[in-house]
C-alpha cells in the first residue's frame, strides 16, 4: 500500500469527487490506518482539494453498552479523526452490517456528494479508502 500511494499518487488522487475511508471501531493497529488516511488526505489536498471526505467508523455493533454509550464512543472517535484530518472538511458516520446504517450512509453520500449513482466510479481496493472520480 505504501508504494502504491506514493508511486501512483497523481493518478490515484486526480479528479476525485469523494473519498470514503473505513475505520474499524476496535482496530488493533490504528496508528497504521491513520498513517494511510493522512497520506490520502495529503493526496487530496494536492490533486483534488474540493473532494468530499466521508469517514465510516465501522463495526459499531462491537461496542458494548447501550445506545448512549455507543454514541459516546462514536463522538470520541469522530473527534479524533477530525483532528487527524487537519483542515479537510470531513463527515463521520457510525456503521454496522447488522442495522440500516450502511444503507442510510449510502443514501446520504449520493445526495450530499452529487455523485450519480453507480456510474464511472473508481475504487481503491483495500480496507480503507474508496475513491470516487467525477
Amino acid at each position: 500500500m505504501d508504494s502504491y500511494l506514493s508511486t501512483q499518487r497523481s493518478t490515484i488522487f486526480q479528479h476525485v469527487g469523494v473519498l470514503i475511508y473505513v475505520f474499524d471501531v476496535e482496530n488493533s493497529d490504528m496508528r497504521k490506518d491513520l498513517e494511510y488516511y493522512r497520506d490520502c488526505i495529503d493526496g487530496l489536498r494536492s490533486y483534488s482539494p474540493s473532494a468530499a471526505v466521508f469517514l465510516l467508523v465501522h463495526k459499531m455493533d462491537l461496542v458494548r453498552g447501550d445506545r448512549k454509550e455507543r454514541e459516546g464512543v462514536l463522538a470520541k472517535k469522530g473527534d479524533e479523526l477530525k483532528k487527524e484530518s487537519g483542515d479537510a472538511n470531513v463527515t463521520v458516520f457510525g456503521t454496522s452490517i447488522y442495522d440500516e446504517s450502511l444503507y442510510k450512509v449510502r443514501c446520504i453520500l449520493y445526495t450530499q456528494s452529487g455523485l450519480p449513482a453507480y456510474r464511472h466510479h473508481t475504487y481503491a481496493i483495500r480496507h480503507g479508502p474508496a475513491l470516487f472520480t467525477r
